[in-house]
C-alpha cells in the first residue's frame, strides 16, 4: 500500500465542475457544487487518510479548517484538471481515487481568442468530446481502488443501475455511485452504491454516502492489504 500504514492510505478525490472556455469571456459549465466531494474528503481525513482534493469552480466554499486537514488544490477549466491529474499522478502513488468531479463531456471545436460578438439573433457552437479523464486516471493509476460516480435524469432505478453497473464495468473501477438528479430535493440526495457483487450500498443524504464511502474504502483497502501480505 502506498500510504505509510493501513491507518493512512493516500487519497486523491476530485470535486466540482469543469469549466470549458467559449471565448475570452464565456464557458460552458454544469451544475456541480462541489459539495459532495468535500464531504467525502472530510470524512476520509477522519478516517485517518491523507488526501488530496482537486476542487472546481462550484458553490461550496472549504471551511478554515478544511484547508488545515485537507491538502486542497483549486482548479478552473477542464484542462487544469486534465494537467492537475497528471501531476499528481504522476508524482504520488495513491491508495485510492475518489473521482467525483462532474467532468465536461464536450468543449467547443474551436476557441474563440477574443469575446463572441452579443448582437447576433442565433449563435451556434460546433462542439466535441473530450476525453473521458477516468481513462487517463486508471492508465496512470492502475493498482489504485478507483471510485466513479454516474448521474442520470429520470432513470427508473433497474436502468439507472444497469447504465452504472456497464461505466463501472468499462472503466474497471472499484465502486461506483449512481443517483439521478431528478430525486434530489433539499437536504434529499438518494444515492446507490454498486461494486463488482452489486449494490452494496443504499443512501438517502450527502452526510451519510460520504460516510459510508470513506468506511467501503477503508475496508477495502484493508482487504487488499491483507491479500498482499498473505501472498508475501
Amino acid at each position: 500500500m502506498a500510504g505509510s500504514a493501513l491507518s493512512s492510505p493516500l487519497v486523491l478525490v476530485t470535486a466540482g465542475p469543469t469549466w470549458v472556455p467559449l471565448d475570452a469571456v464565456r464557458y460552458l459549465t454544469n451544475f456541480s457544487s462541489g459539495d459532495t466531494g468535500l464531504r467525502i474528503a472530510r470524512q476520509l481525513a477522519q478516517a485517518g487518510a491523507g488526501v488530496t482534493l482537486l476542487l472546481g469552480p462550484g458553490r461550496v466554499c472549504p471551511r478554515p479548517g478544511d484547508r488545515r486537514r485537507l491538502r486542497i488544490v483549486d482548479y478552473i477549466t477542464y484542462d487544469d484538471l486534465q494537467r492537475l491529474l497528471r501531476e499528481e499522478l504522476t508524482a504520488r502513488r495513491y491508495d485510492a481515487i475518489v473521482h467525483s468531479a462532474a467532468v465536461a463531456d464536450y468543449g467547443p471545436a474551436a476557441v474563440v481568442e477574443s469575446k463572441i460578438p452579443s448582437g447576433q439573433e442565433e449563435l451556434v457552437i460546433r462542439l466535441r468530446r473530450l476525453p473521458k479523464l477516468w481513462a487517463e486516471i486508471r492508465e496512470r493509476a492502475p493498482d489504485a481502488l478507483l471510485v466513479m460516480f454516474k448521474l442520470e435524469v429520470g432513470r427508473a432505478r433497474p436502468e439507472l443501475l444497469a447504465i452504472a453497473e456497464e461505466a463501472r464495468r468499462r472503466a474497471g473501477a472499484d465502486l461506483i455511485v449512481a443517483n439521478d438528479r431528478a430525486t434530489f430535493t433539499s437536504g434529499h440526495h438518494p444515492a446507490a452504491i454498486l461494486a463488482a457483487e452489486g449494490v452494496v450500498a443504499e443512501v438517502q443524504t450527502r452526510d451519510q454516502l460520504a460516510r459510508r464511502l470513506a468506511r467501503e474504502i477503508t475496508r477495502r483497502l484493508a482487504a487488499r492489504l491483507r491479500r498482499d501480505e498473505a501472498t508475501r
